[in-house]
């Protein structure tokens, strides 16, 4: 026989492990909704490799269900948890044994879902959140604590159980409606506040001026390439971006992580400097977004370092445009990455890669592109392309 004390700390423990999901759940809700819809400030300080990528796995198309994020689902379902575990703890109703059962198998959905998200990052997705195996690791221990204070657990007890709830325990009924309620309305609610909710349709819209843009040739061998399968692209992504624009980075994370999970998909950067000194069709410029496209130059040919120094410069834009110092800012360049700085500005100065820099702001020059970031989908302009539901109604096509 469990004993009060034992009880409650049991379901104690349960109540902060659920209030721990639903926090994660909502952080991953936001990073959702930033990732797929270009609003995120930079990659996610949880990518901490090619594996553990959250962007990425945030990008796939596992990542909602139904149009809902699968994140906004666990907030929903989390917070219905958290309030059947505090009335089974309060025994704030009559029949508190079976309360404590609908409190049992409301657990068990949070962790069967955990486990099959588990297996489909692992699997068909290849990349992991840790964030997401917090959320993961919180269920489970909630569920343990919840398990061993349920009153009566049987399969007799639970199968009328589950008859009660559409005969004398609607109010059970009325909760777990809610959930797919709560979350459909939540998602709704954000999508109108934010003006996204046309999106979809304006996807459509965009992939179809796409599909009649005429066709331009790029130079492959320059830029910077990623690439997560081996294969021939079907899918080639050519954008071109300035590192001192703030709409740069944040369609940066969007790319990357489409790439990331569309293994026939190649992204492929070039440098746009908004900047006289090396891109003939800008007016003015001081040199330093001339530079900062030159170090990323130098960091790939120095130390294979091109897109860590791409994140980098992204990550710490605000402070690059403050500092307004292109020495200042390579020696936080070289420091972060361990590149050898006076190597690093002998190289930025060579002729050879200030040539690299000018031909490739040339080729979105002769591509008439009208400002950064522009991206091209195998040769054609594809205006919105740094977002994910645009990228999506695109590969579908090439996919057809």
């Amino acid at each position: 026989m469990k004993t009060t004390a034992n009880r409650n700390k049991l379901l104690l423990m349960s109540i902060l492990t659920t209030m721990a999901a639903i926090g994660v759940h909502i952080y991953l809700t936001i990073h959702f909704y930033g990732i797929k819809y270009g609003t995120a400030e930079g990659p996610s300080f949880c990518n901490i490799n090619e594996v553990m990528n959250c962007d990425a796995v945030t990008a796939s198309k596992f990542s909602a269900f139904l149009g809902v994020p699968i994140a906004l689902w666990g907030v929903v379902t989390n917070l219905v948890l958290l309030y059947f575990i505090f009335v089974t703890r309060s025994r704030l109703t009559q029949d508190t044994a079976k309360t404590s059962r609908y409190t049992f198998l409301i657990s068990l959905i949070t962790v069967v879902a955990s486990v099959v998200m588990g297996l489909i990052s692992f699997t068909a997705i290849g990349n992991l959140c840790i964030f997401c195996i917090a959320a993961y690791i919180f269920s489970i221990i909630g569920f343990v604590g919840i398990w061993l204070t349920t009153e009566d657990l049987n399969a007799s007890n639970i199968k009328e159980d589950i008859k009660d709830i559409f005969v004398t325990e609607r109010w059970v009924a009325g909760f777990l409606i809610a959930i797919p309620a709560f979350a459909f309305l939540g998602n709704f609610m954000y999508l109108e506040s934010s003006g996204l909710a046309q999106l979809e349709k304006v996807a459509a819209e965009k992939v179809a001026y796409w599909q009649v843009s005429p066709e331009v040739k790029f130079d492959m061998n320059q830029g910077l390439v990623l690439q997560k399968g081996t294969g021939e692209a079907k899918m080639v992504i050519v954008e071109f971006a300035d590192f001192r624009c703030p709409h740069c980075k944040h369609a940066a994370p969007t790319l990357h992580s489409f790439v990331n999970t569309h293994p026939d998909a190649k992204l492929i950067f070039k440098p746009f400097p908004l900047d006289a000194s090396c891109n003939d069709v800008i007016p003015r410029g001081d040199g330093i977004s001339c530079g900062l496209a030159a170090s990323v130059i130098c960091a790939e040919k120095m130390a294979k370092k091109g897109w860590a120094a791409h994140d980098y410069l992204f990550e710490h834009q605000e402070e690059i445009i403050n500092t307004q110092n292109l020495d200042k800012n390579m020696e936080g360049l070289s420091q972060g990455l361990g590149l050898n700085l006076e190597e690093l500005k002998s190289c930025i100065k060579d002729a050879a890669t200030m040539d690299s820099v000018r031909s490739m702001a040339k080729e979105g020059a002769t591509a008439q592109i009208q400002g950064t970031p522009s991206v091209f989908v195998n040769g054609r302009l594809l205006n919105g392309g740094q977002l994910i539901p645009v990228l999506e109604a695109a590969y579908k096509t090439l996919k057809q």
